[in-house]
């Protein structure tokens, strides 16, 4: 009987899964594998195994990254994707080769400071007018409503059922809701409500558009699963001119300059204390608001 035999890709995708992470670093973990392997066999090498991939295979992809025009960041992302399959696989000390390092790649140096802006009160109205023409159900502009209010990942606030929104209504009171679908490892968090007046207004359009559509989601794709839902919300927001520094991340972004406002003005938190607060808010951690100051407000200090 023949035995059959893994391809390099499936072995990689095997090892990616492996590896394990949140929902959308397992997929740019899988994406990339099949962008490697689509290069090699592009290049007519024929590596069976993950036990037989070279430096030089490597570094020759990170060339052709380069003359992609990829960014630092970019590439030091997919490098960082293939060290984790490598390691899943056993591959450790390859896996850290001096000659595998960003340095010696050429691709260290980029700067962490955040690559998206906060979208500001004029701009987030306008794409809203726009939107809901394109969705008279109004839930996609529901959904960025829940994103400005509660600083959510936009998965996070595509996950929001009925349940979550009548739960969160509640916890409006408390000033923190919880957030437990969709967040990043899975791991739930609690968000300060900085402007309560302005969140019950969000949450009871979120649930007034949920019992006009009766629909289990906000938004809906083709084939009426959460994916499409996302895919369908992205590719809206992007149409619409949410995109590049401006994309639904940038709602985010405004939450956090406000929730850093309502700490130090309202709360009488220290600029230490109040970047501490906000990173356990955006479900970063407290101990990450060195993170916070760079990637959200572009500041390398915690007290700046």
């Amino acid at each position: 009987m023949r035995r059959m035999t893994m391809s390099l890709q499936e072995e990689m995708l095997s090892c990616a899964r492996k590896a394990g992470g949140a929902l959308r670093t397992r997929e740019h973990r899988e994406r990339i594998v099949r962008e490697f392997c689509c290069y090699l066999r592009q290049q007519n090498i024929q590596t069976r195994h993950v036990r037989d991939i070279k430096v030089r295979q490597i570094q020759a992809y990170v060339g052709s990254m380069n003359e992609r025009e990829l960014t630092l960041r970019t590439m030091q992302n997919s490098l960082a994707a293939l060290r984790t399959v490598l390691t899943a696989a056993g591959r450790d000390a390859f896996a850290e080769h001096r000659d595998l390092s960003n340095a010696a790649l050429g691709i260290s140096g980029a700067s962490r400071d955040g690559t998206h802006a906060p979208v500001t009160e004029d701009f987030y109205l306008q794409v809203r007018e726009s939107i809901l023409k394109y969705d008279p159900t109004g839930g996609i502009a529901a959904v960025m409503g829940l994103q400005r209010v509660f600083g959510l990942r936009s998965l996070e606030a595509l996950c929001a059922q009925g349940d979550t929104l009548r739960r969160w209504e509640k916890e409006i009171r408390r000033g923190k809701i919880e957030v437990i679908k969709g967040t990043k490892g899975g791991r739930p968090r609690n968000v300060t409500v900085v402007n309560p007046k302005i969140a019950q207004i969000a949450l009871r359009e979120a649930m007034d558009v949920l019992q006009a559509t009766d629909q289990d989601y906000l938004v809906i794709g083709k084939s009426h699963t959460l994916k499409s839902g996302y895919d369908r919300y992205h590719r809206c927001l992007r149409k619409y001119g949410l995109r590049g520094p401006s994309s639904s991340h940038g709602l985010r972004y405004a939450w956090a300059h406000q929730a850093i406002l309502y700490y130090r003005e309202e709360r009488g938190f220290s600029g230490r204390e109040a970047l501490a607060a906000v990173a356990q808010d955006l479900g970063h951690g407290d101990g990450r608001g060195r993170y916070v100051a760079q990637v959200y407000y572009g500041r390398r200090k915690e007290g700046a």
